[in-house]
């Protein structure tokens, strides 16, 4: 095929979609996160799964191979809430008193919260719930090839590794060098 890559779907709708022409669906689409938040899942959090899922779902950043990590994010974050209110009533610090004297120190609540923002960010940048890591994702998503059917799933005779009779050779990947080509850095 001659000329410019085509985008994918995903990048066209996240561009704006300017030309107005109808956008296609992506040929490789896997499917979405179909299950219901889990059971073992504080109500709180099972809230924040049911509030956040179907976005997420319907953008093709959760996937559900994705169920584990989501849940764990649902449940950090409803513990941060709850963190959170409690820090707003008691204050992050108290006062102690010792033998030198008071001392005013910090609560204990407010140092799981700061470890629990530190493992939250790491998840949303996984489920692109920040625009700068929604916008990386969008872009893995177009560079990233179909996935190959795999032989055998679906009741064909092929041998994994076999490539069928009229399928074209597949291209050797791109060479590493060309990105180092002095008349493409201008």
């Amino acid at each position: 095929m001659k000329g410019r890559k085509p985008k994918p779907a995903e990048v066209r709708e996240a561009q704006g979609n300017p030309g107005r022409r109808p956008l296609s669906s992506a040929a490789h689409d896997l499917p979405g996160l179909k299950s219901t938040a889990p059971r073992t899942l504080p109500v709180a959090a099972r809230r924040i799964w049911e509030d956040l899922a179907p976005e997420l779902g319907r953008m093709k950043l959760l996937r559900s191979t994705d169920f584990g990590a989501f849940a764990r994010y649902c449940e950090h974050l409803a513990r941060w809430v709850e963190l959170t209110k409690d820090l707003r009533k008691n204050g992050e610090t108290y006062v102690t008193a010792s033998a030198h004297g008071t001392m005013e120190r910090i609560r204990p609540a407010f140092m799981v919260r700061d470890r629990l923002e530190a493992r939250m960010e790491s998840l949303e940048d996984r489920f692109g719930l920040s625009p700068m890591a929604r916008q990386q994702l969008l872009q893995r998503l177009a560079m990233a090839p179909p996935p190959a059917p795999q032989p055998g799933l679906f009741g064909d005779d092929q041998q994994p590794g076999a490539a069928a009779p009229d399928a074209p050779a597949a291209a050797p990947p791109p060479s590493p060098v060309g990105l180092l080509n002095r008349s493409r850095l201008n």
